[in-house]
């Protein structure tokens, strides 16, 4: 999102102004030559690219567990075993720091769900849609559960947070109501179907599953999510069908 890594010019004389990578994977903050080194003494340079992603990863936990404004860049410092400074050189503040693990979150979903359509047929890919919507919330579930309590709880949050998911959201649907659109125009689905009405339906649904997940969890019961998930791709077929 137009992050941008420099809040100090590498070459600033100032004690700590140093550009430095962290103690990720186990290593020490100890600048070598600029570099860093395993405490170990096998020479081994820790890459920025590690250390930005151990920073990530660090922050979209506590983020999901404690939320945005309860979540400290000292604690997402001392959780991931990094300066605090060297979150500011790769992220500059907060607010860029959580937009930066909101988009490694989603970006690669969107991406990869789009090339996944390529040469299915519209049932097919309605039913890949609903399979890979619950994967993702299934594979990502500290990021859902905390956009979940950010919105219900009204805490203090980026401006553009809320509209952002939004956003994602009616990008979904409205693939979705094109795919209908598609085979209602083939004859695969009736004619009478409304594809914005169906695609708000289905995502209505995942949304109910999703809550049921986050209730249910490990119940042997017709209520668990894997079943309603069948159930609705069964359903649906029956009911777009001609």
């Amino acid at each position: 999102m137009g992050t941008r890594r420099g809040v100090r010019d590498r070459h600033d004389p100032r004690p700590g102004a140093a550009r430095t990578n962290d103690g990720a994977n186990g290593l020490d903050v100890k600048a070598s030559g600029g570099k860093l080194t395993d405490p170990g003494g096998s020479g081994r340079v820790a890459a920025p690219v590690e250390t930005r992603e151990k920073i990530l990863e660090t922050a979209t936990r506590l983020f999901s567990s404690h939320g945005y404004t309860s979540t400290s860049l000292s604690q997402v410092a001392k959780e991931a075993q990094v300066s605090k400074a060297l979150i500011f050189w790769h992220f500059e503040n907060k607010e860029k720091l959580f937009r930066s693990a909101v988009q490694r979150t989603l970006e690669p979903y969107i991406i990869n769900v789009l090339d996944e359509l390529e040469g299915l047929s519209e049932l097919d890919q309605i039913k890949l849609l609903i399979d890979r919507y619950y994967r993702f919330v299934s594979e990502n579930l500290y990021s859902v559960k905390f956009f979940l309590s950010l919105i219900l709880r009204e805490e203090q949050h980026p401006d553009d947070l809320v509209g952002h998911m939004n956003e994602l959201q009616r990008m979904y649907r409205n693939l979705l109501a094109d795919i209908l659109d598609s085979g209602r125009q083939k004859g695969i689905f009736r004619s009478t179907i409304a594809p914005g009405l169906e695609a708000g339906l289905i995502m209505s649904a995942l949304y109910g599953i999703l809550v049921q997940g986050f209730m249910n969890t490990g119940r042997e019961t017709d209520e668990r999510p894997e079943v309603l998930l069948k159930h609705l791709k069964a359903s649906l077929i029956d009911t777009l069908r001609p």
